[in-house]
């Protein structure tokens, strides 16, 4: 059987327990999760040659035990020998290869295996009909590559047509319009330069189809989640995810980033990769149990999050969190050591008067450089005062910033914004 076909005979038969899953009760959920734990570390134990190392030698007898396994990240499966992580003798129809988006600046190949996927699959239909979507409504989906033709497509449903993210936003926005879409799907970035080059005409026109937009892959702040919103003048649905795990949390009708706690154990860390406490800001860590191509065990995905505490009302069950800073390693420092991370340049970029978009820049020597977008017909030496004086309240006093022109914001190979970059953070 084709890893194709293979995948898409497990979505259909999960979809009816990926439904029934957001409603079990905390107990059984935390119960199939650590059996999920157990069997994964026993499998990896087995089968991957990374995971006989006696550092996982560690009975699973409740989920706080999975705190004392290492901590993995890219960078230590990439400095490595990548086989290690990998089942030996499987063959390309046992499994779907993705690439990461390389944001960071290295490529990491990732091996999923055929069930897992097909029950992401499952997940990932929960996650469109939980926000209302119609299995009819037209897709435009904003991507800097071309997406395969699934085969539920082919039979009408999920209509989609990718648009390339690299052309400019008054091509974007042409090409949006003719697809008259139910649903826009684009990295913040990207959906804020098409609002920038729609006019109210444009409005008017999608607004007679569009019932939502989604959003994923990119920190969306509170702020730029409002200016969506209202510029498109439909809901806006988040999800984070990572091509190592796939989907780790997607939003509901109550505004909540539920975790996909049927495929994935959530931890939020410190530096020494113990848990905090719910409520608190720390790394994000994350185990797909259901992996088996090439198990990841607590792989640290680069992120700052938290765990929301409490149930929410819509219904599903599963837990709440937040990525409350973007990537942990985006970020820059100010004299006196004080780390300035990506959510507070992008609500500076938001609350700025005149700034359209920033990306800020800070070389090895610790200089600091911001690209400003000015909005059409704003005055750029106005724009970057205002700049200067919002980020010295952020700081507590004057910074020592340059400020360059930009056009637009670059976007990495993936499609992405990188809104921050630091050499001497990765000193």
């Amino acid at each position: 059987m084709s890893h194709g076909l293979g995948v898409a005979v497990r979505e259909v038969r999960h979809v009816v327990d990926a439904f029934r899953a957001i409603r079990r009760p905390r107990a059984e959920t935390d119960r199939t999760t650590l059996d999920g734990l157990r069997e994964l570390l026993a499998f990896a134990r087995a089968h991957v040659p990374h995971y006989a190392d006696p550092r996982y030698d560690v009975p699973l007898d409740s989920l706080a035990d999975l705190a004392r396994l290492p901590v993995l990240d890219k960078a230590t499966v990439l400095d490595g020998e990548l086989s290690r992580f990998h089942v030996p003798g499987l063959t390309e129809k046992d499994y779907r290869l993705d690439r990461t988006s390389g944001t960071t600046g290295r490529v990491l190949e990732v091996r999923h295996d055929v069930a897992a996927y097909g029950y992401h699959g499952a997940t990932v239909f929960r996650r469109f009909l939980l926000s209302g979507y119609r299995p009819w409504w037209r897709i435009a989906h904003i991507k800097p590559f071309p997406r395969p033709l699934r085969w539920f497509q082919r039979l009408g449903l999920f209509p989609r047509t990718v648009i390339g993210a690299g052309q400019g936003d008054a091509r974007i926005l042409a090409e949006v319009l003719k697809v008259r879409p139910h649903l826009i799907m684009g990295y913040p970035v990207v959906l804020r330069g098409l609002l920038r080059a729609a006019g109210p005409a444009d409005l008017a026109r999608l607004r007679r189809t569009l019932r939502m937009v989604m959003t994923d892959s990119e920190l969306l702040t509170d702020e730029v989640r409002e200016l969506l919103a209202n510029g498109f003048g439909v809901p806006v649905y988040d999800e984070y995810s990572a091509y190592e795990v796939l989907t780790v949390s997607t939003q509901c009708d109550r505004g909540s980033m539920h975790v996909d706690e049927d495929r994935v154990r959530l931890e939020i860390v410190d530096d020494d990769g113990l848990p905090v406490p719910d409520g608190e800001d720390g790394a994000v860590v994350v185990t797909h149990f259901r992996e088996r191509a090439m198990p990841l065990l607590r792989y640290r995905l680069g992120d700052r999050g938290m765990i929301v505490p409490g149930e929410c009302g819509c219904g599903n069950r599963f837990m709440r969190m937040r990525v409350t800073g973007g990537r942990s390693d985006d970020y820059i420092t100010f004299p006196g050591g004080h780390r300035v991370y990506t959510a507070t340049f992008l609500s500076l970029a938001m609350w700025t008067p005149g700034v359209a978009e920033s990306m800020v820049r800070q070389d090895a020597g610790g200089q600091v450089t911001v690209h400003l977008v000015p909005e059409e017909g704003r005055d750029f030496e106005e724009v970057a005062a205002a700049y200067r004086s919002g980020l010295a309240r952020q700081v507590g006093g004057p910074v020592e910033v340059l400020f360059e022109r930009a056009e637009r914001v670059t976007l990495t190979p993936g499609g992405k914004g990188r809104f921050v970059e630091s050499a001497r953070a990765r000193q």
